[in-house]
């Protein structure tokens, strides 16, 4: 009996730490998608969420790479090619700096993880 209680207790210990656990994710990507006619931005294809990671960029007129910078749950920081790009994981905003211009973009988000 006492056996059956300690293989029980170890049994639920498991279970608990595995599904507690959220390090166990295959793959994770977050999309951010712009209207066209709003902004030369189209969209941003984030597909491994961890700073020094790279993010594709696309714009009306090219594809850039722009390595993240900083990641916290409320934004993602990235840069590449002259562009600066923050963009705000919760409402979907995006601030894109070039050079001496600023200009911020609402966008659409699809995220998933698995």
């Amino acid at each position: 009996m006492k056996l059956l209680g300690r293989s029980l207790t170890c049994l639920l210990g498991t279970v608990f730490v595995f599904t507690a656990c959220d390090d166990l994710t295959r793959f994770s990507y977050e999309n951010y998608s712009c209207e066209p006619r709003q902004t030369a931005l189209y969209e941003i294809s984030v597909g491994n969420l961890k700073r020094g990671a790279i993010a594709n960029v696309q714009f009306a007129s090219k594809l850039i790479k722009a390595e993240i910078l900083s990641l916290t749950q409320d934004e993602i920081s990235m840069e590449g090619e002259g562009v600066r790009l923050i963009a705000n994981r919760k409402t979907g905003s995006i601030q894109i700096f070039v050079g001496n211009t600023y200009e911020s973009v609402r966008c659409v988000i699809d995220k998933f993880k698995m």
